[in-house]
């Protein structure tokens, strides 16, 4: 009985770690779709998506050390329409509540011109079943 008693224990936390970690795959998987969303929208000059991912307290530290708000952000102007951004070296790490994405940003502000990268750190925030971010951090990357 008592060996009964302990496959069912071993059984039940199986499944319980099964359930977390699946969670936590999809929370990661989740915010790195948003980031993907974000640098979108930043692109098309898509205001609504980037008013749905970022929190209303967000708060962005650019690479010159000048902050801007979501309010800032969302009435800034549009990319180049020849620019481009693509971001490598995703990494999520999930605290509970809070989530924090960092990776590599590389931009090219027109065809034929030098790209520039920049490393970023950005944290979000559970809010119910959402992550808004809630800050964003970026330095120029050095070029190897």
């Amino acid at each position: 009985m008592k060996h009964l008693s302990f496959l069912a224990a071993i059984g039940l936390s199986t499944c319980g770690l099964t359930t977390v970690l699946t969670t936590r795959l999809q929370v990661e998987t989740k915010l790195a779709s948003m980031e993907h969303a974000w640098v979108d929208a930043a692109i098309h000059g898509d205001r609504a998506t980037l008013d749905q991912l970022l929190a209303d307290s967000f708060v962005e530290t650019m690479p010159n050390s000048a902050r801007r708000t979501k309010a800032e952000v969302l009435v800034a102007p549009t990319l180049p329409p020849d620019s481009a951004q693509t971001l490598r070296e995703l990494k999520v790490r999930i605290f509970g509540n809070i989530a924090m994405v960092s990776g590599v940003n590389h931009y090219t502000p027109a065809a034929g011109i030098k790209t520039t990268s920049y490393a970023f750190t950005d944290l979000y925030v559970r809010r119910g079943d959402t992550w808004p971010a809630a800050s964003s951090a970026a330095t120029r990357a050095n070029s190897a």
